[in-house]
């Protein structure tokens, strides 16, 4: 398949008083092309129940659902794919646990991981994380900026989309599209927001506007 990466929500926590289907719902009717299932609390068990009501809300949108880190989580639950980073499972490993016909993407840190060949065959696009820094994750890299943005794309575009993560909103969409970006990818931006569809909407708008 070949997803619409364009505004890909990662989850997060949410405001009080609601729930993260909720905010879901709200994120995709405003624009969100692709969304992740993002729980580190959660054991296998719990994604695959939580991945299964998502996937009940995203499916009539055509809006595909991937699971971070957990490739059996992805199989189990049916979800359109599983994404990985550098400290988790290798992208070789996930593509055998969900097949040919689910999406792998994985979070490019260092440029030198685009010298693992057989790891980026098995991937169907790559994150650039983080761009600039951010309190969604306590735990990233450092901050690789525009400049990596458009190092990675350079090396990466003739055979895989690249979206950035970290720090973006509304107001710096456009940079990274400019700089070479499929896409957008965000927590805090949609799932801290007040009008979820509202902001989601503002980076739909940002992207496609630098994108034509």
């Amino acid at each position: 398949m070949t997803p619409d990466l364009r505004v890909y929500l990662v989850t997060g926590p949410v405001g009080p008083g609601r729930s993260l289907t909720e905010v879901v719902q709200q994120a995709v009717a405003g624009g969100v092309t692709c969304v992740q299932l993002r729980d580190k609390t959660a054991d296998r068990t719990g994604l695959v129940e939580r991945a299964r009501g998502l996937l009940d809300v995203l499916a009539p949108h055509g809006v595909p659902l991937l699971i971070d880190d957990d490739p059996w989580a992805a199989r189990d639950a049916g979800a359109n794919g599983v994404h990985v980073g550098p400290h988790d499972v290798s992208p070789s490993t996930a593509r055998e646990v969900v097949g040919p016909g689910r999406l792998v993407g994985w979070s490019i840190e260092d440029v030198a991981q685009l010298d693992e060949g057989a790891e980026l065959a098995a991937c169907d696009y790559l994150t650039v994380s983080p761009v600039w820094s951010t309190p969604s994750k306590r735990d990233t890299a450092p901050a690789l900026g525009l400049d990596g943005v458009r190092a990675i794309q350079a090396r990466a575009s003739a055979w895989l989309p690249v979206i950035g993560i970290g720090g973006i909103d509304a107001a710096n969409a456009a940079d990274v599209i400019d700089a070479g970006a499929t896409g957008v990818a965000v927590i805090s931006a949609v799932c801290s927001a007040i009008d979820p569809r509202a902001a989601a909407a503002a980076l739909l708008a940002a992207v496609d506007g630098a994108r034509r």
